[in-house]
């Protein structure tokens, strides 16, 4: 890749980024950002030099539909707003599964493993919160990782019947997984550990109908797992009513933190802390434990959160109402509501911070601008001290649009924001990756990508332990 200033010496791994890109002109559903094939977009990093590369995550929907050469599946916009339409549609595609007009596809793998990526005990996983993780078959040349987008659904020795998660909270000292996901059909809501390798702890923690729509992250503290119950609901029928989709806000349904102690074990069951608002979260900033001056243990928990969603989950565009920052403060003994405070009235998502502070206090998070974009993806970053409560400093993408600046820490670092910002950004001509130092908020590098690449999202990085690990 040509490059635009200098890259760091201590920048050596590989960055990886998934999202979606459609395979096909044609399509037979409403458009959505969800809607398309995964794709993984990689810049890897060594001695002062970078490589790009992309791929398709070729999970077995994405094959059926090479071979056939059209989309045979229905998409995300089939079920969020496309009402009766969508819903006969996807009545009319099990029926041609059922007589074989098109190839059968179990439900926790009839997905295009889209959302995210993370690496975990020398596998690579590409993920989407309605299937099983999708474990990418990897190979190295010349030093550098080779992904082709082949793989396989990993059930995780069998453990795992239901599908897992797109927001992993990994443990900083174990590297433990610690995932919530939801099962839209039956309501349930499951809590699962993944240590080196082994599903551990798999269990069904609680059921509603309708169902929560999405638990598309949560919290990991010293002591707690805990995920949102949310006010964006899931109801099928919904799709023939009012809303015209199967998902739905329902302002009368209060938001709640389900708290689970994490070395109960077996024995533990969720405890609700309700939160007196309603909302929907997307994603977390961080949660942790303080003692107050009266020794009491509180938990802090972080997040924007929306309060209104259109039925049709307008996400990435100009339709999506507007997230606002909130800090939860909750007595961890009795659930009560200590404080509930609203940091930041601009629409800020999508954020970021030194995952090796996960579940501990965090000063430094840094967060997406929604508003200055119009609603598509983010026009910049803020640098934003959750501490002392105030904006730091900001960065601004300029013409271009950004989905998530991803913190990658740097060697030996000590302080929480010694470290850099990797973002992927597009215009609408281009793409290029924009290398921020994460304390100064300054543009270090950019590097011109060889084609404009879709907006996307989520990333992780590799750093050289993590590819070591891959080739083990």
């Amino acid at each position: 890749l040509s490059l635009s200033g200098t890259l760091p010496d201590d920048l050596t791994g590989a960055y990886l980024r998934n999202g979606t890109n459609r395979q096909f002109t044609e399509s037979r559903s409403r458009l959505h950002m969800f809607n398309g094939a995964g794709m993984l977009h990689q810049v890897q990093f060594k001695e002062g030099r970078a490589w790009y590369s992309n791929t398709y995550v070729r999970t077995p929907r994405f094959a059926h539909e090479q071979e056939a050469g059209k989309e045979l599946y229905p998409e995300f916009g089939d079920i969020a707003g496309n009402g009766k339409k969508g819903l006969a549609r996807i009545i009319s595609n099990l029926m041609e599964q059922r007589f074989g007009l098109v190839p059968k596809m179990d439900s926790v793998k009839n997905a295009s493993a889209t959302t995210a990526i993370q690496c975990h005990h020398g596998k690579l996983y590409a993920l989407q919160e309605t299937a099983y993780p999708f474990a990418l078959q990897v190979r190295f040349e010349d030093g550098l990782l080779v992904l082709s987008g082949e793989g396989e659904f990993d059930g995780l020795g069998g453990v795992l019947t239901g599908p897992f998660t797109a927001h992993p909270k990994i443990d900083p000292d174990t590297g433990d997984w610690h995932s919530f996901s939801t099962e839209l059909k039956s309501g349930s809501v499951s809590y699962s550990v993944l240590s080196k390798g082994e599903l551990t702890f798999y269990q069904e923690i609680d059921q509603a109908k309708p169902s929560s729509a999405f638990v598309h992250d949560g919290f990991l503290t010293d002591h707690c797992a805990v995920f949102p119950d949310l006010s964006l609901r899931f109801d099928a029928g919904q799709s023939f009513k009012e809303h015209a989709s199967a998902f739905y806000y329902d302002s009368d349904y209060m938001m709640r933190f389900g708290v689970l102690h994490r070395q109960e074990g077996s024995d533990a069951t969720v405890r609700w802390f309700d939160a007196d608002m309603h909302g929907h979260i997307w994603h977390t900033v961080n949660g942790w434990e303080e003692v107050d001056a009266d020794g009491a243990t509180e938990l802090v928990l972080v997040a924007p959160v929306f309060t209104s969603y259109p039925s049709n989950v307008p996400i990435h565009s100009p339709q999506e109402p507007h997230a606002h920052l909130y800090k939860f403060r909750f007595n961890l003994d009795s659930g009560a509501l200590v404080d509930k405070r609203c940091l930041l009235q601009h629409f800020y998502e999508r954020p970021s911070i030194n995952t090796d502070w996960l579940g501990k206090q965090t000063r430094y998070a840094y967060l997406l601008d929604e508003e200055g974009s119009g609603g598509i993806m983010g026009s910049g970053v803020l640098k934003y001290d959750l501490l002392s409560e105030q904006a730091i400093a900001s960065f601004d993408y300029g013409e271009y649009r950004g989905g998530e600046a991803l913190f990658v820490p740097r060697d030996n670092a000590v302080e929480e924001d010694d470290g850099y910002l990797l973002e992927l950004l597009t215009s609408d001509k281009d793409s290029a990756l924009l290398v921020l130092d994460a304390k100064t908020m300054t543009e270090i590098a950019r590097l011109t990508l060889p084609q404009r690449v879709p907006y996307g999202v989520h990333g992780c990085w590799l750093n050289s332990e993590q590819l070591q690990s891959l080739q083990a």
